[in-house]
């Protein structure tokens, strides 16, 4: 096949007219990052986006439908799935260094049954399956890397936060995207319309 480098440009082409068509306003940053210009020989995403993936998917073992798989007790990203009607149930997850996806279903269609999803079903074979693989094993971190920078924010705004904020992450943005706003104290007036409510 030809080098990914030259697919990167073909990609870029193929997708100008689109560009054109749709009017978008795209800087140098936005061309590089979705049209793969920045993209390292080699890789079919950059290292940034790549980790904020990992970052997106990790997050569904923290605190979404996979918070069963901390029981493996390492660093661990994945994605739970379901169909309708509960035919089908997965769970696709990954380590640093192991990936393994778990299928659960009936050949003809037929429903699993009352509450069998990815989460219940699926992802419970993914632990016993992945525990053994690394049991003895040390514990592996995903790598930061270049180009990835971390700042906290306010988790209901997104912009930077101010004493006043309720809640606040700590989260990842490729270099140059870190919000430059603070979050707007509550009540605050910023345009006038809001000054004549309150005035009335």
């Amino acid at each position: 096949g030809a080098p990914i480098g030259e697919l990167q440009n073909e990609l870029f082409d193929n997708q100008k007219s689109w560009i054109e068509k749709d009017g978008l306003m795209l800087n140098e940053f936005d061309l590089q990052t979705l049209y793969g210009k920045s993209i390292p020989e080699g890789y079919v995403m950059t290292p940034q986006t790549a980790y904020m993936m990992v970052r997106l998917l990790r997050g569904v073992v923290q605190g979404g439908t996979g918070t069963r798989l901390l029981a493996l007790g390492k660093p661990v990203g994945g994605k739970t799935g379901t169909t309708n009607d509960l035919q089908d149930a997965w769970f696709v997850g990954y380590t640093p260094r192991f990936i393994s996806g778990v299928w659960v279903g009936y050949d003809n269609g037929r429903t699993l049954g009352k509450g069998e999803t990815g989460s219940r079903t699926a992802s419970p074979i993914w632990l016993g399956f992945m525990d053994r693989i690394l049991k003895d094993k040390p514990v592996r971190m995903f790598q930061v890397p270049e180009g990835v920078v971390f700042a906290k924010i306010d988790a209901e705004t997104g912009l930077l936060p101010i004493p006043e904020s309720r809640k606040t992450l700590f989260e990842c943005f490729k270099e140059g995207s870190v919000p430059t706003e603070y979050t707007k104290k509550p009540d605050t007036i910023v345009d006038a319309e809001s000054f004549f409510k309150s005035d009335m």
